[in-house]
């Protein structure tokens, strides 16, 4: 393959050309000179295509002076965004090219074939905008260019136009055509209703969205944000569009004469391009263009979806049980933490589980993050034990591993290790999720509800209610008056979540750290989280307040840490299921990471 001179300075001149050297080398069919590394992967419209196949051999020649180049040398990529021919046919060609140790290691090309007829103006030449240099004292930082590019997919899914920073200029164009901000006269013969194309086009960038005519869009995953060129003020992205046919009306904000609008278009995926034009900080310009007919929640071919994850953790399972890792993905570094000590691979739970899972089990899957985690049953010692396991996914290989295990004793399972709570299971309808961010920080508000001891710190639903390794320990309806006669516990057990955390019952936690919120399930509104609950001893008298005839309750358990797995159900930025498991340890322990 061909090398670059070590010395050769790479920086944007120089990605410019070369994303040039590579297309002409396409419309040439002939990749020889190119410098491609021996392990390049080339992924087309989401699969993965060897190179000499594909648009290889079909592309035919560059067309029109529409060509604008995204190029990052801090990042070692380059994007491109432009038309060319492919058997004589005008496509919209969005590529991406990596670049390490002047080899070219990955590339994308996403392929937009469906093109109006005759060619729209905005195929033909690009807006000035997205070619010009921005002035130095319009230029803000890399994050703040990522953030604000970001914001964008935010704003659609939050059908809020307020997320992003809009210019009041902002325009889009999809496929060359102006989808938002559109400043040309309404055709004599187009449809003026909300929600048509023509009237839907004329509306600025963010009140568009704030209608919520984008609400047939469930959410836009696998984000790559790839390029960052601070020269022109531009950054590329590729990502997934999901649409789950719901809701199905939407509704819609702020219309003239409308509330509703259908959304017939059932379940399908796009995968999307994007370049803005970041000028102060804002989105002045945005270029859109889009692959269709891949499959519905599919993979760019890149990134490991929420299935990908799910279905490793499986494989994870399977293993554990045959007490055999030889056939799991494991990284070269992987490392392994059991009940917060460092273990070696093969020794531990891979030494004594004997089967699993049962029908007791609990997925959260984070593609964003590449975080999966289990909680629920599985056999170690030939005994149903309670365990909670978190991978981390780098490059589809698991990096790092950790076990909760709550050893089996004499005693059964408690009867609700049986069978999960449905809620817990159930996909999340769009317009009852929340942020990632925000459910995030209610996970963490639960935690800081017990420490500050006041149930109005933290978003819980009515309905919420709690269950500790399958005990039900807040919100319990099903107590019989001779359980509540024996059990001193059970006027507290009875109460609500918020109201509960108000009488002081949790003062003997003295602190919880090493909290760990690691894995958000969007799809499914569930939080995932580690924590140690910290126990000095102290107050030795526990002071309750709101509960009638007890004003206080001795703690005698002394000093001691509880390791605990934590899982939220979060719907309408409220909390309503809670399923934690933990085991009582030795005072002073460590998370087995730091």
């Amino acid at each position: 393959m061909l090398q670059i001179h070590p010395a050769k300075q790479i920086d944007r001149a120089y990605m410019v050309d070369l994303m040039d050297r590579y297309l002409e080398a396409l419309v040439n069919q002939d990749p020889a000179g190119i410098p491609l590394a021996s392990n390049v992967k080339l992924v087309e419209n989401t699969e993965v295509t060897p190179i000499g196949e594909g648009l290889w051999k079909t592309a035919t020649s560059r067309t029109t002076d529409y060509k604008i180049y995204v190029a990052d040398p801090v990042a070692g990529q380059v994007g491109f965004m432009g038309l060319i021919e492919e058997k004589g046919k005008p496509i919209q060609l969005g590529v991406r090219l990596k670049l390490e140790n002047g080899e070219i290691t990955e590339i994308d090309h996403m392929i937009w074939r469906q093109i109006n007829d005759p060619l729209p103006e905005g195929l033909i030449k690009p807006r000035p905008g997205l070619v010009q240099k921005l002035e130095e004292s319009e230029r803000v930082s890399r994050e703040e260019m990522l953030k604000a590019a970001n914001a964008y997919y935010d704003a659609i899914e939050q059908s809020d136009g307020n997320v992003a920073p809009f210019a009041d200029e902002c325009q889009r164009h999809e496929g060359g055509i102006t989808s938002a901000n559109n400043q040309e006269p309404l055709p004599e013969d187009a449809e003026t209703t909300f929600g048509a194309m023509a009237a839907f086009g004329r509306m600025k960038c963010g009140e568009q969205l704030s209608t919520g005519i984008m609400g047939y869009i469930t959410d836009i995953n696998q984000r790559r944000l790839f390029a960052v060129d601070e020269e022109m003020g531009l950054v590329m992205a590729f990502s997934m569009f999901n649409h789950d046919g719901e809701p199905n009306p939407m509704p819609i904000k702020n219309g003239p004469a409308i509330t509703e609008s259908p959304n017939e278009w059932g379940q399908f995926s796009v995968g999307a391009g994007h370049i803005f034009k970041i000028r102060n900080g804002k989105i002045y310009e945005i270029e859109a263009m889009a692959c269709v007919g891949i499959p519905y929640k599919a993979s760019d071919g890149w990134s490991c979806t929420r299935k990908c994850l799910v279905d490793i953790m499986d494989q994870y399972l399977d293993a554990l049980a045959k007490n055999d890792p030889s056939g799991v993905p494991l990284a070269d570094d992987v490392m392994l933490v059991e009940n917060t000590e460092k273990t070696p691979m093969g020794k531990g739970l891979w030494e004594t589980a004997t089967g699993g899972p049962a029908d007791f089990r609990i997925y959260v899957a984070d593609p964003d993050s590449g975080e999966v985690a289990f909680m629920g049953v599985i056999e170690e010692n030939e005994k149903p034990t309670i365990a909670a396991i978190r991978l981390k996914v780098v490059d589809h290989k698991i990096k790092e591993i950790d076990h909760l295990v709550v050893h089996a004793g004499d005693e059964p399972l408690h009867p609700n290790m049986s069978k999960v709570r449905p809620a817990l299971l159930e996909r999340l309808p769009k317009l009852e999720r929340v942020p990632n961010e925000r459910m995030r920080e209610i996970a963490n508000s639960y935690y800081e509800s017990i420490f500050q001891g006041n149930g109005d710190v933290a978003p819980f639903a009515d309905e919420c209610q709690r269950r500790e390794n399958g005990g039900i320990s807040v919100n319990d309806q099903t107590q019989t008056p001779e359980e509540i006669a024996k059990d001193d516990f059970s006027t507290f057990r009875k109460m609500k979540c918020g109201e509960q955390m108000n009488t002081g019952i949790w003062s003997y936690i003295t602190d919880i750290t090493d909290r760990r919120i690691l894995a958000i399930d969007e799809e499914k509104g569930l939080a995932f989280a580690f924590s140690i609950f910290r126990h000095s001893g102290e107050p030795k008298v526990m002071k309750i307040t709101g509960v009638p005839g007890v004003t206080e309750l001795p703690n005698d358990w002394g000093a001691f840490d509880l390791p605990a797995a934590h899982i939220f159900k979060i719907r309408n930025g409220k909390i309503y299921e809670i399923e934690a498991i933990g085991y009582m340890a030795d005072a002073g322990i460590t998370n087995g990471w730091e």
